[in-house]
């Protein structure tokens, strides 16, 4: 596959663990290690493009809080092969290359060649991944590319004093046509299988999702609070819906039954589209930076 620029993967390799940093820690030279999936920041991988078709692999422990040329990325020391973290610097053993390796796996191949090709690779779990000669029988250097979606769920904050409520709309459908009608339907049937009562479309709903899509892809990231401050229990109270259980998931792509998938394979995304404190929903997509959803939940 082919990332995205500036979108956040976890790397799984064939074997089954997945690129962690060890203790969480960001200090150069920490070691990337081969774990269990927890679903941590320590788990996560920012790509980034540069030149040449190469990639620069951030950590999500370090993503946004870090200005250029201050991240720390997935680096090999050369001396013993072995991946660890570093501070951003652009030469070659922090540059990756992707390679075809079938059935949705790729292979991660370092720019750094002078002692010949070298590729990530799992050498077991609680291990520092090594950067080995190619194997192409070895599932240990086998990965794929695991986008990152961000799910928030919590109760809405009771109004401030001398804070003037925020007028209440009669619930409406639409909110973004024929994508966004797909969407409620396939959170229905999930609802039914699991013997809930389905949602129904509000519009309010559906425009707080709208205003978060638009940020995302304007702005090219994916998360849960706004490059405007706001956050999704505020961008739910902005719209007219206060004093309720609420939850907001949201995800990179534009499939509408791609993303469902993805978020069905996800316990906090799962649990927010199976809530049984929710009974309006509401959706919609934005198509910039690669495509951005959101689906926001009310009781």
């Amino acid at each position: 596959m082919s990332p995205q620029n500036g979108q956040m993967y976890v790397l799984r390799s064939a074997t089954g663990v997945v690129a962690d940093i060890d203790h969480s820690n960001t200090a150069p030279g920490t070691k990337i290690q081969g774990w269990s999936p927890n679903g941590s920041k320590a788990q996560q991988w920012v790509f980034w493009a540069k030149d040449n078709g190469s990639w620069l692999l951030e950590t999500g422990l370090t993503h946004g809080t870090h200005g250029p040329g201050q991240a720390m990325v997935l680096d090999y020391d050369f001396t013993n092969w072995r991946a660890h973290l570093v501070e951003e610097h652009g030469q070659d053993n922090q540059l990756w290359q992707l390679e075809d390796a079938g059935d949705g796996y790729v292979r991660i191949k370092s720019r750094r060649t002078e002692g010949g090709d070298a590729y990530l690779t799992a050498d077991g779990g609680g291990r520092f991944l090594g950067v080995w000669k190619a194997d192409s029988g070895s599932d240990a250097q086998r990965w794929r590319l695991e986008s990152v979606s961000f799910s928030g769920q919590g109760q809405q904050p009771q109004p401030q004093p001398g804070q003037q409520p925020q007028p209440q709309p009669q619930p409406g459908g639409g909110g973004g046509g024929s994508a966004v009608e797909e969407m409620l339907s396939l959170v229905n049937q999930e609802r039914a299988k699991a013997g809930l009562p389905g949602l129904v479309l509000d519009g309010r709903l559906s425009a707080a999702a709208q205003r978060h899509s638009d940020d995302m892809a304007r702005n090219n990231f994916l998360g849960h609070d706004g490059r405007d401050g706001s956050t999704p229990w505020k961008r739910i109270n902005d719209a007219g819906i206060a004093n309720v259980p609420m939850a907001e998931n949201a995800a990179t792509g534009s499939d509408v039954r791609g993303t469902m998938d993805m978020w069905m394979r996800s316990e906090g995304h799962r649990n927010n589209i199976l809530g049984r404190d929710f009974r309006r929903f509401g959706a919609a997509f934005s198509p910039g930076s690669g495509g951005r959803w959101t689906q926001t939940f009310a009781g």
